[in-house]
């Protein structure tokens, strides 16, 4: 019986020591952004959030909770990932679905594992921030199409898509939402 109670404590040490933070996960704190809508011509879009609905990420009715996103390097010179932000066991991140000319922002699991249809791509490792201010690759413009229900989807179009007129021309700005912790 007496080793039974020496188990126990020892196990219960043992569980504190585990469940006690490393200093070194203190110092890996994360920097998170929420992504910000600026389009000074249009009051209905301009300073509201990206939400996401599924997988969806847009401007949605209601303004539902911004995504959060923290950003790593890629291994693209210059280029960034945007990952959602809590992290869980599955890997999220922000990219980019469809004709290469015209790829809507979309919330991607495992994204090194996607395999889009023929005739489309998928990227999530070529976002460019500078000035806190988010682009594909350098190369294009971001542009909001209206939606059901007074949501709006946002498309990347590098200029040669045809599309609708129904768009407004939008930038996405990076805005600093405070820190995460890693899960570890």
């Amino acid at each position: 019986m007496k080793w039974a109670a020496t188990i126990v404590s020892l196990g219960l040490i043992a569980s504190n020591v585990i469940a006690a933070p490393l200093e070194s996960e203190a110092k890996d704190d994360l920097n998170l952004f929420n992504l910000k809508i600026s389009a000074p011509n249009n009051p209905e879009l301009d300073g509201r959030y990206l939400s996401q609905e599924g997988s969806d990420v847009g401007l949605y009715e209601g303004d539902p909770s911004p995504i959060r996103v923290y950003k790593t390097s890629s291994q693209k010179k210059g280029r960034n990932q945007l990952h959602t932000y809590p992290i869980g066991i599955v890997d999220h991140a922000l990219g980019l679905v469809g004709p290469p000319d015209f790829m809507t922002l979309t919330d991607m699991i495992n994204p090194a594992r996607v395999k889009p249809k023929d005739g489309e791509v998928a990227v999530w490792d070529t976002f460019v921030i500078s000035h806190d201010r988010l682009t594909n690759d350098g190369r294009g413009a971001w542009l909001a199409f209206p939606a059901a229900e007074s949501s709006w989807r946002i498309k990347w179009s590098d200029g040669s898509a045809f599309t609708t007129e129904d768009y407004m021309p939008v930038e996405v700005l990076m805005e600093k939402e405070g820190e995460g912790r890693y899960n570890m």
